[in-house]
């Protein structure tokens, strides 16, 4: 009898022993929703503006660039969202939004703020961001040649000040996952005027700056 009942529990258990081993780990689960946005869109917490640079101090510590070879490249992402267990390789392609850029113009005209694009044939960028499997990060850098951006000094001042300068950029047809609904643009200001560059990155001093774009 009591052989006979322990045998009528094994045969009710089994299966759900079978079930729950069949369940995946915490650590197996998918969290979030795994959607690809540009993180440098979010930086000011307001619109999908990107000023370089943005402030004294650790202000800037929320984005990165360096200063080589006459260029100042600033650092650009593409981030997939979301916690996955098979976090597979994607990319996404990058390039300017000439929506984006107009539309901050006449954002900051509105306000009477001296703003323009940026001259044509002073800034590169890839026309791709990659991502590794296994990461969900990938950066690449918009190089802006100061010496060039330089020999466009007359046209950028007014009413003794420089104009903001103003590129809007993309990204687009994602691979393995899907764009997000916001953050997919950004626009890059860069501000000659301001009085933070020694912050922007540890070897592009001010003076380097204020050498190529005296204050007047």
């Amino acid at each position: 009898m009591f052989l006979r009942k322990n045998l009528l529990f094994i045969t009710i258990m089994l299966p759900v022993i079978i079930f729950t081993g069949c369940e995946p780990n915490d650590n197996d689960k998918d969290y979030g929703f795994p959607l690809i946005y540009i993180p440098q869109a979010t930086v000011t917490g307001l619109d999908n503006s990107y000023p370089i640079p943005n402030g004294p101090f650790g202000q800037n510590t929320s984005y990165t660039c360096h200063f080589k070879d006459g260029k100042l490249n600033i650092a650009l992402g593409a981030v997939r969202a979301g916690v996955l267990a098979d976090q597979k390789a994607f990319t996404v392609d990058l390039s300017i939004s000439q929506d984006e850029t107009d539309r901050k113009l006449r954002e900051l005209n509105e306000k009477g703020t001296p703003a323009a694009e940026f001259p044509s044939g002073v800034y590169s960028f890839p026309d791709k961001i990659s991502v590794d499997k296994g990461k969900n990060t990938g950066t690449c850098y918009v190089a802006i040649d100061m010496e060039k951006l330089a020999g466009h000094q007359a046209s950028l001042y007014e009413n003794g000040t420089y104009r903001l300068l103003v590129l809007g950029l993309e990204i687009s047809n994602p691979t393995n996952y899907e764009l997000a609904q916001t953050n997919t643009s950004v626009i890059i200001i860069l501000d000659l005027n301001s009085v933070h560059w020694d912050n922007v990155a540890e070897n592009l001093p001010e003076s380097e700056v204020r050498a190529l774009f005296p204050l007047l």
